[in-house]
């Protein structure tokens, strides 16, 4: 017998996720062991674990397992299901796994005593364990990217983590962004290979498959463009090759398009390339990162879209998803798309010099023809996708009017029974008029509803107050202080939790952690995903370039897909999202405390210290039904 009654697990091609729950409190219980089983051979191996007991010092970071170390949650994500810690190199993909967890309660007489403990590399007496009861095993889970028609891959560039510190010391160097950007800079270092994950491959896959079938191109938009990789690729294809590329922001010097300015040159350059420069160099930005595969009868075949802009930090410097679906007729709607883009352009004026600033901006056909809804495609898989295209309102500028695609959306997430996660880049200031705000509306209309999210930019927080300006001629006017009012890291509001990036540093260094790297850029969480209710067979994603607020549908150039009916895919995104969420969560919460803040997130210990607790009290907090909705959601 087990007190743990259920237990599930699920995966992406990058972690997997589980989750477990309890009949009653286990007195003494000090957390689970975790053990990985491939289900094709037998084997058994127990997750590794860094957070020692109290009394314990792990300073050197390295790993024990749960056994030595057991997880003091309900529910846990496997990061080693692929990434290696121990090495800049990652396990095969399309496996089989499952999941014994077992909860471990200090030694006594008559408990089968926990003997498989690797050589101890930590100061401090060991703590003698012992199985409570049996465990229970999860069921069988798949860590692929593919989803029937569709494939989805994430990247692994959350840099505010404990093994991306010590990986950078190993070398013999600072983790600070110029050498991050060094190492994804370069094509061949393993490091940049590790982040990106399957990200890149997904992004070069239909030009690759380009260059082996006779006849056929690629058709893309793309926002940002800088990768060494990816430039020299389209450089080998370029007689393939149709790029509408979009400018970058302005710099310090206030010249428009200095990112994208040496690949445009260089591409521009060669004979055969279809080159579309589609210059705004204002606030309106073709944020498109998308790409279509036509053969060599003219026909498309399939789609490349997601987050990722095609540049080293895109690829390995933040969280970021990209997708390939298989099917024609969506290769279609968004070669249409391309095509309207292309003949929007035609209107446009050539800044002069390029890099001056303009008043172009997308005109009345392509916002009528984006405004007009699509049909929603069955794949033969029996995903039911539909696309959205930005802009799509009749003004410029954004209004309080909710957009069509953001109109359809919103209209989905109020259908939700049980669970919305997301996680966003800035969809807008303090999340109002985006999903952030109807999350949390939603959420509080209907208190047994689970809503998680992981924002990137502090002022997307949903309790964000931008600081006061003193009026002119007021006391406070030219000499006075800055507001040092920190900026929000958590949002609680009864099952809402919402939390922003954040990464530990000098101030709030707590028990064996070290001082992290928060990006290599400005974006931290890049995504732009909703995912609502991710176990049943209504649930769905939302996903693509658009960011998610109103003002991308309005003034931007933008994709969004909905994709239901495809319940591994949507878990798999529900997994990344909680994969995000998780990580930063902890770190939001001790960013909070150094700044001297009330932590607001319900599960936080506000005492702890950064080590494992040496009693049972952590498992009283874990099951308080204002904690454990997530846990209980996905264990069952």
């Amino acid at each position: 017998m087990s007190h743990i009654v259920s237990a599930k697990a699920y995966a992406n091609n990058e972690i997997a996720f589980l989750a477990w729950s309890l009949d009653q409190p286990i007195p003494n219980c000090l957390g689970f062991e975790l053990t990985r089983i491939y289900t094709d051979t037998g084997e058994e191996r127990v997750l590794p674990a860094w957070v020692a007991f109290k009394g314990q010092r792990n300073e050197r970071w390295v790993a024990q397992t749960t056994s030595v170390w057991p997880i003091q949650k309900l529910f846990w994500r496997d990061l080693t299901v692929r990434k290696r810690r121990d090495a800049t190199t990652r396990r095969p993909a399309d496996l089989t796994v499952k999941y014994r967890i077992r909860a471990l309660v200090p030694a006594a007489a008559g408990l089968q005593p926990v003997t498989k403990i690797p050589k101890k590399t930590y100061s401090g007496d060991a703590i003698p364990l012992a199985y409570a009861d049996a465990g229970i095993t999860t069921n069988d889970v798949l860590v692929t990217a593919k989803h029937g028609a569709i494939r989805a891959a994430f990247t692994n560039g959350i840099l505010a983590a404990q093994w991306l510190t010590h990986a950078l010391e190993g070398l013999g160097q600072q983790p600070t962004p110029a050498v991050l950007i060094a190492h994804i800079s370069n094509p061949a270092d393993p490091l940049r290979r590790y982040l990106t994950g399957d990200v890149l491959g997904t992004l070069k896959e239909l030009l690759e498959r380009a260059q082996k079938e006779k006849g056929s191109h690629v058709a893309l938009a793309l926002y940002e463009l800088s990768d060494p990789e990816l430039i020299q690729l389209l450089t080998d294809t370029h007689a393939q090759v149709r790029l509408i590329l979009s400018n970058t922001g302005a710099n310090s010097a206030k010249l428009w398009d200095a990112e994208n300015a040496p690949a445009r040159e260089a591409l521009g350059k060669l004979s055969g390339i279809q080159l579309t420069d589609r210059l705004f160099n204002n606030g309106h930005i073709g944020h498109n990162k998308f790409a279509v595969l036509i053969d060599a009868k003219g026909k498309p075949k399939a789609v490349m879209t997601g987050s990722t802009n095609w540049t080293p930090t895109g690829l390995c410097g933040q969280s970021n998803n990209a997708m390939i679906i298989d099917s024609p007729t969506i290769a279609k709607l968004y070669l249409d798309y391309w095509h309207r883009l292309q003949d929007d352009t035609k209107l446009f004026t050539t800044p002069a010099p390029v890099g001056s600033s303009s008043t172009n901006a997308q005109g009345p056909l392509i916002r009528a023809a984006n405004a007009a809804p699509l049909p929603e495609v069955k794949l033969k898989d029996g995903s039911a996708v539909t696309l959205w295209c930005s802009p799509n309102t009749v003004s410029k500028s954004k209004l309080d009017v909710p957009p069509p695609d953001l109109a359809a959306l919103f209209s989905l997430m109020r259908k939700a029974e049980k669970t919305i996660l997301f996680a966003v880049f800035q969809p807008s200031r303090s999340g109002k008029l985006s999903i952030i705000e109807e999350a949390i509306n939603l959420g509080i209309k209907d208190p047994t509803l689970n809503v998680y999210g992981a924002i990137s930019d502090p002022t997307a927080m949903p309790n964000y107050v931008p600081p006061v300006k003193p009026a002119p001629g007021t006391p406070g006017d030219p000499g006075a202080p800055a507001d040092k009012t920190p900026s929000p890291s958590t949002y609680d509001r009864g099952n809402i939790h919402v939390v922003r990036a954040s990464a530990m540093m000098p101030g709030d260094l707590i028990g064996d952690f070290e001082r992290e790297l928060l990006t290599a850029g400005k974006a931290i969480i890049h995504d732009k995903i909703v995912v609502v209710d991710p176990l049943s067979n209504n649930g769905f994603v939302a996903m693509g370039s658009h960011n998610l607020g109103y003002k991308a549908s309005y003034e931007n150039d933008e994709n969004l897909l909905i994709i239901r009916h495809n319940k591994t895919l949507v878990q798999a995104y529900a997994v990344h999202v909680m994969d995000v969420y998780e990580h930063y969560r902890f770190r939001a919460i001790e960013a909070e405390r150094a700044a001297a803040k009330p932590v607001t997130i319900p599960d936080a210990h506000p005492e702890w210290d950064g080590f494992l607790s040496t009693d049972d009290h952590w498992l009283t907090r874990a099951m308080d039904p204002a904690n454990s909705g997530l846990s209980e959601y996905f264990a069952h």
